[in-house]
């Protein structure tokens, strides 16, 4: 148990940004140690800590990209990127910017959103938790919605009202 607890960690999406891959409401195991020997990839769904909270997105853009979406489209150094997973279109633009190294632009599969509801962060590699490797719908999607509106991760300690149990570091 204990090597599970220290490589794995429980996460309770919030918020509809990951429609239709991920509703409000799933639970989410997140491996820690994915990116130990590794660097993210693009596609791949994580967990990562920014502005004081934790979001869970996917990776579009990766070190040294230049990452924009126009009218949901993703576009890598102004060309449309292929995106191998269902997406909810819609009409979401995001000016261009170039990535620094060892940053990673992060965006949700809702499309559909307003640019001032969605959260598309940039994140250094450190601030990224881990990788989502599994999820658990805890009820219909249509019904669930988010407390407050905003998009993000708790976990399920944090949800009862109690202090993270070190799920979360630095919670």
């Amino acid at each position: 148990m204990t090597l599970f607890h220290s490589r794995f960690s429980l996460v309770l999406s919030l918020g509809e940004s990951m429609r239709p891959t991920l509703g409000s409401r799933e639970l989410l195991l997140v491996d820690r140690a994915a990116y130990r020997h590794t660097d993210p990839r693009r596609g791949e769904i994580v967990v990562a800590r920014h502005l004081g909270g934790w979001i869970i997105k996917r990776v579009v853009g990766l070190p040294g990209e230049t990452v924009e979406v126009h009218q949901g489209r993703l576009l890598i150094s102004e060309l449309p990127c292929q995106e191998g997973y269902r997406l909810l279109p819609g009409s979401l633009s995001i000016g261009p910017g170039k990535l620094q190294p060892d940053r990673y632009a992060l965006l949700g599969d809702n499309r559909n959103m307003l640019a001032e509801e969605t959260i598309h962060a940039v994140v250094a590699q450190d601030q990224i938790l881990g990788r989502v490797v599994g999820s658990l719908r805890l009820g219909p999607r249509e019904s669930m919605t988010a407390a407050g509106g905003e998009d993000g991760a708790q976990s399920p300690e944090s949800i009862r009202g109690r202090e993270p149990a070190s799920n979360l570091p630095g919670t």
